[in-house]
């Protein structure tokens, strides 16, 4: 048991504590010991005597003791710097402020300071993580006391540790000046979210102050005899430092440091990651001269990069190519600054083009032989943009300057798109590895549209000359083919008129493409880019036509195959009526292929749906009815044999295809034509009607005949007359045995097209009567039935709300149903509930039973709501409880106004936290919000974090 700290007499029994604790928190393996060892040592940490206590803690031999000892000095400084005194009275008003005093005494600062400079010096050469504990606890004392009590605490600091201490003659000051000044700006850059945050403007003054000290000291170790292990840490206190917005100028002689560190290969890393930290800060980019210097830097060691990428040392090459790619991204004005007045800079500009260049062409598959080509590519697309941005006479000569190289790169975007050989691909190379290329050559795919975009035709015009070269080899492999494919996908769209016969000869080279899988679904969905095009040159699309059709037929094939279709009928539908001869047995041959998923059966009837729908009805009949027949008697013999999980699926994907036929036919009707729909429907009434009988207790096939229903109802609308009879009492029958939700979205469409016609009404009366009494006892037992209750209700209010005065208990048994389900846990059956109500409170103005109910239950609702708002719903539904605010809010004024003034005057409603002004302000915002939906939402959000105890927390501002 850990004792309290009181009770400690001796300093040798509080080291025998802290050890004790720290084993118990690290070593027991109970965890309401070590529960209770952290909470004692918190204590320890927060106690005023741990400003002295952590002294003697570091003193110890212990690696633990010394870490804790360290912690608790670190945190006490940064955390525990002032306390907080609360001055009350109940005399004043208003209350004063807190007043802040320091927890350390002020005449204990330079005994401290002292302290904290002999132990980071004493551990230099010990442990690094007591190291980093004390200097995290030096940097944020001097924070805290600079500049009014320690002016130049940094400089100060440098020179202190640098004259050392005689009673630490083997420390290392080196080591610890470079360890310390890592942790200065690392430490800056969190006092944000501190009790420092007020003065981070003047600590920035302050550590840029000291920044000639600092580079100076840096480039003294860098230019010394000093061990490379030291060397690498002032270079990463460089790039500490670097946010600070170093001139590249004010650096120079570091930078030259620096570079030549490059060749070191220890050094190698941190230099090249400092360079590149170096100039990318925007701070940096500001001055041109130091831009173009460094640049100059760069392409002096062009051969060394070059060296490096011929050794393939992926780390090394991915640190060159960011360093090279950001060096020419800051000095894009420069590149782009040629002209063809003056040869000045047009050689060195070229040169650093170049070298960026050999970065992209590098030899090999990503990421699994290289991984420094994607780095390039932002580049590539900004540089390619700004030179179409430049004046039209200055672009026309910066293309010819850069010709070169754009061409280069248009050679290397086909080569690195190639997939590797088949066994590589399955064999070889991981998952994370094919999601990675397949990015990448989506990258690519951009880039060449950019290419596309700026240099027009060349682009276009190689990869059709490629492809033609390759075609025409005797021995043709598929993975050069398949990536000028996929490259051409990106710009077929965007082909103007004059490069028409590119696309032309690639599509004439179809026949010659070798039968790879892949390549026939790049091929694919480059047709499918293709459907807009294809407008204008029928004739073609009617030769590569058989190459859709036949992908139909394969499984492998059929999505991409599908997808090319449906793009092809979508654009080019009418134009497609004189090959239907073609492509309706094609399509009745592909949907009856058992092999084939279901999607694609459904974008292949989409497809062709929207062909015969350009169609006159008499013209139409004959095709679709050789579709649909087997379709039709596909489903009659499904229907017909016993319910089981070997036929479910069959039976799921023809109603699924079915139901597609019913969404997707429709066709322009004469006065006295009836809708093609309706006639299947009749020829498939028998089959849905045994399915639904058998398979009622299956969810996922109720769903698919309700699907059916639904869409044909929503396609024909009034002429589903003749069927409405038979469709009720499917539905009720069906709904008695299971109550199935979507049977009720299903009546919910009935009722949305026949509300209107007198001779249906009956009907429709008898159907909510029965699906409302099924329904009731069920309710509070399955939310989605809920859900889809109130969706139904919520119909019926909305369309004829006599209808729901034929119901037993009529509105107020609806009311209490919506009222009980804004409880629920379920935010979808919460929505559903907040929309049927704010639906029931806008017939107020015109039906006297509503006014009447709202009268009787209004005060109760609002008093739900708010108990909502406040805390008993989460905050995320808090939109539902809004819009019902509102609709209160307008149509019953003066009633809404009288509740919420009686609720909010009661003692602790809704919520302890709330005082009685506040909730007065809440009533009289909510009030004037009638007319601004968006004051009452951010009022709502305002009050419920109060309620919560939220409001103006750093949660509250996260989550707001």
């Amino acid at each position: 048991q850990c004792v309290q700290m009181d009770d400690i007499t001796s300093e040798g029994d509080f080291v025998s504590q802290v050890d004790k604790a720290l084993c118990q928190l690290y070593q027991d393996l109970n965890p309401n010991n070590r529960t209770a060892a952290e909470k004692w040592l918190l204590g320890v940490q927060q106690s005023p005597q741990a400003w002295q206590a952590c002294w003697l803690l570091l003193q110890q031999q212990n690696l633990e003791i010394q870490n804790f000892g360290a912690l608790t000095l670190a945190s006490k400084i940064s955390k525990s710097w002032y306390v907080v005194t609360l001055v009350t009275s109940e005399h004043i008003f208003p209350p004063h402020p807190p007043v802040e005093r320091p927890e350390l005494p002020t005449d204990q600062y330079e005994p401290m300071r002292s302290e904290l400079l002999k132990a980071v010096l004493k551990f230099s050469t010990g442990h690094r993580v007591v190291l980093t504990r004390l200097c995290v606890a030096l940097t944020h004392f001097a924070f805290h006391t600079m500049p009014e009590l320690w002016p130049n605490a940094v400089v100060s600091m440098i020179h202190s540790l640098q004259r050392g201490f005689p009673a630490f003659p083997e420390a290392d000051p080196a080591a610890a000046i470079l360890h310390l000044l890592s942790i200065v700006p690392e430490e800056f850059s969190s006092t944000a979210d501190s009790m420092l945050a007020y003065k981070r403007g003047i600590l920035r003054n302050e550590l840029h102050t000291s920044l000639e000290t600092v580079l100076s000291f840096l480039e003294q170790v860098l230019s010394s005899t000093q061990p490379n292990a030291i060397k690498i840490m002032a270079i990463k206190c460089y790039t500490s430092w670097t946010q600070f917005g170093l001139p590249l100028t004010q650096v120079s002689s570091l930078l030259d440091l620096l570079f030549q560190a490059l060749y070191d290969l220890e050094l190698f890393p941190s230099a090249c990651e400092a360079l590149t930290e170096a100039i990318s800060h925007d701070d940096a980019r500001k001055y041109t001269e130091g831009l173009k210097q460094f640049f100059n830097r760069v392409l002096e060691r062009g051969d060394f990069i070059r060296s490096k990428l011929e050794g393939r040392d992926e780390d090394s090459v991915a640190a060159l190519c960011k360093l090279v790619n950001e060096t020419l991204e800051a000095n894009m004005n420069y590149l782009l600054s040629v002209s063809e007045e003056s040869e000045e800079g047009c050689q060195e500009a070229l040169d650093g083009i170049q070298l960026l260049q050999a970065f992209l062409s590098v030899p090999g598959y990503y990421p699994v032989d290289e991984k420094c080509s994607v780095l390039t590519i932002p580049f590539w697309e900004q540089f390619l943009e700004r030179i179409s941005g430049e004046e039209p006479h200055h672009t026309h000569f910066l293309l010819q300057f850069y010709n070169p190289i754009l061409l280069s790169i248009i050679e290397v975007c086909p080569e690195k798109s190639q997939y590797p050989s088949d066994d590589d691909w399955e064999n070889t190379w991981t998952n994370d590895d094919k999601d990675n290329f397949i990015k990448y050559r989506e990258d690519l795919c951009d880039l060449g549209d950019s290419l596309q975009q700026v240099m027009h035709t060349e682009y276009l015009q190689y990869l059709t000359r490629q492809m033609s070269t390759i075609l025409t080899t005797s021995s043709v492999q598929w993975q050069p083919v398949e990536a000028i494919l996929f490259l051409l996908q990106g710009v077929a769209s965007g082909t103007s008129q004059q490069n028409s016969h590119l696309l032309q000869s690639v599509l004439c080279l179809f026949p010659r493409m070798p039968p790879h899988p892949s390549l026939i679904r790049t091929a694919l969905a480059f047709l499918g880019c293709l459907s807009s095009w294809f407008k204008d040159h029928m004739d073609l699309l009617q030769a590569v036509l058989p190459i859709i059709l036949q992908g139909l037929s394969q499984p492998e094939l059929a999505p991409s195959a599908a997808l090319a279709f449906r793009d092809v009928c979508g654009e080019c539908a009418e134009r497609l009526v004189p090959y239907l001869l073609q492509l309706i047995p094609a399509c009745e041959s592909s949907l009856s292929n058992p092999r084939l998923e279901a999607r694609d059966c459904v974008r292949m009837v989409a497809a062709i749906g929207n062909v015969l729908s350009t169609m006159p009805l008499r013209d139409l009949s004959a095709p679709l009815g050789v579709l649909v027949t087997s379709r039709v008697n596909s489903l009659e013999v499904l229907a017909q044999q016993s319910p089981s999980n070997a036929i479910k699926p069959a039976v799921e994907k023809e109603l699924l295809i079915l139901s597609a036929f019913c969404h997707h036919i429709y066709p322009t009707l004469l006065a006295g034509e009836q809708h093609p729909v309706v006639i299947l429907l009749v020829k498939l009434w028998p089959s849905l009607h045994t399915l639904i009988s058998k398979w009622c207790v299956d969810q996922d096939i109720v769903e698919g005949v309700c699907t059916c229903w639904s869409r044909a109802v929503r396609t024909v609308q009034e002429q589903y007359a003749p069927l409405l009879e038979g469709t009720v009492d499917l539905i009720v029958k069906c709904f008695t045995t299971v109550h199935n939700p979507r049977l009720l979205d299903c009546a919910s469409h009935l009722l949305e097209v026949f509300h209107k016609q007198p001779s249906c009404v009956p009907l429709l009366e008898m159907m909510l009567k029965e699906l409302h009494f099924q329904s009731l006892s069920q309710l509070q037992l399955v939310p989605e039935l809920l859900q889809a209750y109130l969706q139904l209700m919520l119909t019926v209010l909305k369309f004829s709300p006599t209808l729901a005065l034929c119901l037993v208990g009529s509105l107020t048994g609806m009311f209490q149903i919506g009222y009980a389900a804004l409880k629920a846990h379920e935010q979808p059956t919460v929505k559903a509930a907040a929309v049927f109500l704010c639906q029931l409170i806008s017939l107020t103005d015109t039906m006297d039973s509503v006014q009447q109910l709202l009268v009787a239950e209004g005060r109760v609702l609002l008093q739900c709501v708010l108990e909502a708002v406040a805390g008993a719903a989460p905050r995320s539904y808090l939109t539902s409880f809004t819009d019902i605010l509102h609709s209160l809010n307008t149509h019953c004024i003066s009633l809404f106004s009288q509740w919420l003034e009686d609720l909010l005057t009661q003692d602790g409603f809704p919520s302890t936290h709330l005082s009685i002004v506040e909730k007065q302000n809440f009533k009289a915002t909510v009030l004037r919000s009638r007319g601004n939906r968006q004051q009452l939402n951010n009022k709502v959000s305002e009050f419920s974090l109060m309620c919560r105890g939220f409001h103006g927390t750093l949660y509250a501002a996260e989550t707001t």
